[in-house]
């Protein structure tokens, strides 16, 4: 768990480094695209007004803001000179006006002859800079849903009487917005861009995530492997050891059983004996193929009779510890496996069951068919799981009991998965404790018959 938090975090960390390098390239590719439009714009405007600047004869444009109505004509005919002029150049607007900011004519029809320009509002020191007799260009404005910019240029009169040429009138010349819709679509594909980056790093992250996953998986089936084979190799030397110890109580036990049955006494528990040595018996000769990597024998037994069997062979004990077993009745659940084996199963999830509830509790078992398989659960009423990860539970070696083997749940998990089932824990829902899930498959004429 540490090492995917590890991997997450510096692969968040990548991750956002790449998109702040993507966004900051783009909003840089941006930004200079739009100024070098905006220089390029603003040297064409600013040439155009000076050339119709120079056209313009100022000593009939200064009669005509005099009051002289004689320039009225030539007035008239000049706008009809630059519109065309307008036209042709693809620009947005031409007006004239005095250096009071009054309009003596505009292409524009809301600037009519006689008002104030407002459009002066929008950059006072480019038009201060034309007043006084300095060509200059406005900033690059957005308004609305179109870009605005302009070319502020000085028609001038030159008297000798004058130290200084006189400023009579100001023409301003204003870029057309369809030049300006390479910046929209600049801007758009930068957002374009940045989202098809971003959809293709989430791509790549899922599938590095993916594979990242995949290769824990594998890992931990080798460290899982290796530490099966060394229980195993470790099991088989210590069940050699334990055989012939096995056999002498099974002897003594059916000697017992003999001196009971000619003294006519019958226990129930002497008969236990000689089962029970058999049943660790077949235990040993599982661990010792499960050593050498071999199968253990086979047969088909009724599941819910061999999980009844278990629960009875630790009423005792587990009455003893104040827990007590809730199993209903069952249906057939015929299975293939090893019934001493899955007895086997059965004794771990309880006396993990126990170990779980201290002052103890109640175990409830329940087992249905679902399908073509059967559901085993037991459900414990302890605090519940201790580990964020469930699987590591299956780890051989690793236990959060004081004095747990760890071997339990792992060797409950092998034989479970050798009769072509899963085994898996869970906190139970709508309160404390453990629930085991054990699915298994039944006999193919039974799970016909089922379905």
């Amino acid at each position: 768990m540490k090492q995917r938090r590890r991997w997450s975090l510096w692969a968040g960390i990548i991750y956002t480094v790449i998109l702040v390098a993507v966004a900051i390239g783009l909003g840089g590719l941006y930004i200079a695209s739009r100024d070098r439009l905006d220089e390029a714009m603003g040297d064409r405007l600013l040439a155009v007004a000076n050339s119709l600047a120079v056209m313009i004869d100022g000593e009939r444009v200064f009669a005509l803001t005099v009051g002289d109505s004689s320039a009225a004509g030539y007035v008239d005919s000049l706008a009809l000179r630059l519109d065309r002029v307008r036209l042709l150049d693809s620009l947005a607007e031409i007006t004239l006006n005095d250096p009071e900011g009054r309009v003596l004519f505009s292409t524009l029809p809301n600037l009519t002859p006689g008002k104030f320009n407002d459009f002066w509002d929008l950059d006072p020191a480019a038009v201060d800079m034309a007043c006084q007799g300095f060509a200059q260009t406005t900033r690059l404005y957005h308004l609305q849903s179109t870009f605005q910019k302009s070319a502020h240029a000085p028609v001038m009169v030159f008297d000798p009487g004058f130290e200084q040429p006189l400023v009579v009138a100001i023409l301003t010349v204003s870029g057309n917005p369809d030049f300006f819709d390479s910046l929209a679509s600049l801007r758009h594909g930068a957002f374009v861009t940045g989202a098809i980056v971003l959809m293709i790093l989430l791509l790549l992250g899922g599938f590095l995530y993916r594979i990242n996953r995949s290769l824990e998986r594998y890992q931990a089936s080798i460290v899982q492997q290796e530490n099966l084979a060394a229980m195993g190799r470790m099991t088989a030397g210590i069940a050699h050891e334990i055989r012939n110890p096995l056999g002498i109580i099974r002897g003594a036990g059916e000697h017992l059983q003999m001196l009971l049955a000619d003294a006519g006494i019958q226990d129930e528990t002497v008969d236990f004996i000689p089962e029970e040595v058999d049943r660790l018996d077949h235990i040993l000769a599982g661990y010792l193929a499960f050593g050498s990597g071999r199968e253990g024998p086979v047969e088909e037994f009724d599941l819910g009779v061999i999980t009844r069997r278990g629960v009875n062979l630790l009423a005792e004990d587990l009455s003893t510890s104040g827990v007590s077993v809730n199993m209903g009745t069952t249906a057939e659940a015929p299975v293939q496996g090893e019934p001493r084996r899955w007895q086997q199963v059965v004794l771990n999830l309880l006396l993990n069951a126990r170990d779980a509830m201290p002052g103890g509790g109640e175990i409830d078992i329940e087992l249905e068919l679902d399908g073509s398989a059967v559901r085993l659960t037991l459900a414990d009423q302890g605090t519940g799981l201790e580990s964020s990860d469930p699987n590591r539970l299956f780890e051989p070696f690793w236990t959060t009991k004081e004095k747990g083997s760890g071997l339990g749940l792992a060797l409950s998990r092998r034989i479970v998965g050798e009769m072509d089932g899963t085994l898996d824990l869970a906190d139970r829902k709508g309160g404390p404790g453990v629930v085991a899930t054990v699915r298994l498959p039944l006999l193919p004429r039974v799970a016909e018959e089922n379905n």
